[in-house]
């Protein structure tokens, strides 16, 4: 009788082992949330205006603000911001902020970089912080385009500058990420 007591002990014992070992004893029931799946902006969607800053120390500081005018999507986390001329037919590239310390929104706060994007619903906005040279003698630029990729398709928004004085090629030209 003890020997069967024992025996049944054991394998009780080695039962309650592999039970807690998979985890299905003391397994909570968990609920995630995950929001539905929301496409990339396209241009045709977004309305773009260009906010002036400041101009110091041969620097000009400025924003780019996009508002959605239609359903939720999604604004990828780096645009690329291409200030042209006319004259020299040459278009400057805005090269990702190095430090982004050294940018602003345009209430001074701090610009924090969203890995994922930021979200848009209809009507809401959001901006990009931009930095270049501005010295004398530079052409006059014409046109400032933003870009970025929706799936494989290159999306291209022409922003109307208030501030038009390109960087004059100049290594100084930079892009914060899309913030909110």
């Amino acid at each position: 009788m003890r020997r069967l007591l024992r025996t049944l002990t054991m394998l009780l014992a080695l039962a309650l082992v592999f039970v807690v070992a998979r985890g299905d004893l003391f397994r909570a029931s968990t609920t995630t949330t995950t929001l539905p799946a929301v496409s990339a902006c396209s241009a045709a969607q977004l309305h773009g205006t260009w906010v002036d800053g400041t101009a110091a120390a041969g620097t000009v500081f400025a924003w780019i603000n996009f508002t959605n005018t239609q359903e939720t999507c999604t604004l990828p986390t780096w645009l690329d911001v291409v200030m042209g001329t006319d004259i020299s037919a040459t278009a400057d590239q805005f090269s990702r902020v190095p430090v982004l310390a050294e940018m602003t929104k345009p209430d001074g706060g701090a610009i924090t970089k969203s890995p994922e994007g930021v979200r848009l619903a209809s009507q809401e906005s959001a901006s990009v912080a931009i930095s270049f040279s501005d010295r004398s003698g530079c052409d006059l630029a014409t046109s400032v385009t933003v870009s970025w990729l929706s799936g494989s398709i290159r999306q291209e928004l022409p922003i109307a500058a208030t501030y038009l004085v390109s960087q004059c090629s100049g290594p100084s030209a930079f892009v914060s990420p899309v913030f909110r």
